[in-house]
């Protein structure tokens, strides 16, 4: 089983016909320990009855928005180290040096103990959220985060920020979206995507592709042919489906173009550069019928 740093029992929602409201609570903890902290001698300050005041606030409202019954509160590891660190060792490196609020282990606790909540070992919270998302044993899940990276999740997303319902989003319009990110990068969580690309260029690019697999051609040519780079960036871009997630062992798997599957472990430690050797041992002991067909082409 993987090692669960925290998870309340919200399994009796399970089977439940209501609405559930899948919540960024990430997002809600910083809100909270930002607008509950002031400064005074240039030292922080914050009223803990504050955090929770606004937490509770802000919990209630999205769930009022998004119309649900109940909800789960998605969290992050509180170890800050995820899956992506294992593809990308200075995946969010620009964030090492950023101060945390002093009130936001505060708004962090008061959702782990009033609150239904989901926290996973190397998973980010909307990695959470996105694994939900895709559950058959919830029956209306509707995940609610201000996160754009969420687009790259196919079901229904509700921006409390933007939207006054949520919106549904299907598996092409999700694909698409993770390739747009791949190709643009994103500062805020350290990876580049591809020099100069920007939201116009990128969607220039992929216009004319609208098969996943022309629009995948399209983005390596944009990457001056290094496959290799641009699947990276589209693993960093990709938000985790229902489907990428082993729930027994806690494996991840890592998207490929091919659907080749690629299971990994959530532990940041793993590196894919072992994974990727161990399959070329293997291809090369065992073979395949393409490369055999390679080989008498190249021998000829």
């Amino acid at each position: 089983m993987p090692t669960e740093r925290h998870l309340s029992n919200w399994k009796e929602l399970e089977g439940n016909t209501l609405t559930v409201a899948l919540i960024d609570g990430d997002i809600i903890a910083y809100k909270a320990a930002f607008v509950s902290t002031d400064t005074f001698e240039d030292e922080e300050i914050y009223d803990p009855a504050a955090v929770k005041a606004n937490v509770d606030l802000m919990v209630k409202e999205w769930s009022q928005l998004a119309k649900a019954g109940a909800n789960i509160v998605c969290l992050s590891d509180d170890s800050h180290r995820y899956f992506r660190h294992t593809i990308y060792p200075n995946y969010k490196g620009n964030r090492d040096e950023q101060k945390r609020p002093k009130a936001l282990t505060c708004a962090y606790d008061w959702l782990k103990e009033n609150f239904k909540t989901a926290q996973y070992e190397g998973l980010e919270a909307d990695d959470v959220m996105g694994v939900l998302a895709g559950s058959t044993e919830l029956s209306d899940p509707v995940m609610v985060s201000i996160d754009k990276d969420l687009l790259t999740v196919p079901g229904k997303l509700l921006n409390p920020n933007k939207m006054r319902r949520a919106m549904r989003i299907s598996k092409p319009a999700a694909d698409r979206q993770m390739l747009l990110q791949a190709l643009m990068g994103d500062r805020t969580d350290g990876y580049p995507g591809v020099d100069g690309i920007g939201p116009v260029k990128a969607e220039k690019i992929l216009a004319a592709h609208p098969s996943l697999r022309a629009a995948w051609q399209a983005v390596v040519e944009t990457f001056d042919g290094d496959e290799e780079t641009a699947l990276t960036m589209a693993r960093l871009a990709r938000i985790l489906r229902t489907d990428d997630y082993n729930h027994e062992t806690g494996e991840i798997r890592l998207w490929h173009p091919s659907n080749k599957e690629l299971w990994v472990s959530g532990k940041a430690q793993t590196t894919e550069k072992k994974s990727s050797k161990k399959r070329k041992r293997a291809s090369r002991k065992t073979g395949t019928k393409a490369m055999a067909n390679r080989r008498r082409t190249m021998n000829a």
